[in-house]
């Protein structure tokens, strides 16, 4: 294989075949697949894609040159759109909108990583700002229910003290009735002392 070879520019046709690929295989296109495990099956992968590749229309590429055309194909469709404000529509062909769309919009790049992180901490402060709210609507409620509580007591504390006096009350009307009875007798005994010494 020549340099030549390597360094033409893929056809239209290899193009589409390679994001075709990537979007029946989103973690290979978005270079997910990472780690031991993952290691063995993106390179069956590329190795597959880099077959399908060279069978067609255009340059032949050893497998490390078409992984590193897809690296640099990204990183230029990254660069024209943040170059132009983040307006994906001046990407210049369907292809690379489609590579956006697919694999790029949804990129966690430093500016909308740091719109996430700002979001976040609104959202952190927001919620924390709810718990305060919450938990000083708590303290008040149990402030008021504190001096139901004491308001409860107090009330009972006085009907204790009134049920009291109403026995004592009881009590002396008891002792009186006591003391009218044995009057009553004590006078009877006396009538009856006095009629029964009269002469007949």
């Amino acid at each position: 294989m020549t340099d030549r070879s390597i360094a033409s520019r893929p056809s239209l046709e290899q193009v589409i075949a390679i994001v075709d690929f990537m979007e029946k295989h989103p973690a290979l296109g978005l270079g997910q697949m990472r780690g031991l495990e993952k290691r063995d099956e993106c390179k069956k992968l590329w190795f597959k894609l880099t077959k399908i590749i060279n069978s067609l229309g255009g340059p032949n590429r050893p497998m490390k040159s078409w992984v590193k055309y897809w690296a640099d194909k990204k990183s230029t469709i990254r660069s024209k759109v943040q170059s132009s404000n983040g307006d994906p529509n001046t990407l210049s062909s369907n292809i690379e909108k489609k590579i956006w769309d697919l694999f790029l919009a949804n990129d966690s790049s430093k500016d909308r990583s740091s719109v996430k992180q700002e979001s976040h901490n609104s959202t952190h402060v927001k919620i924390m700002g709810d718990q305060a709210n919450a938990l000083s609507q708590l303290a008040h409620a149990s402030h008021v229910n504190s001096q139901a509580m004491e308001r409860l007591a107090e009330a009972s504390q006085i009907q204790a003290r009134a049920v009291e006096r109403l026995a004592t009350s009881f009590e002396s009307i008891g002792a009186s009735t006591h003391d009218v009875r044995n009057a009553m007798v004590d006078i009877d005994c006396t009538l009856k002392r006095l009629y029964g010494s009269a002469p007949a």
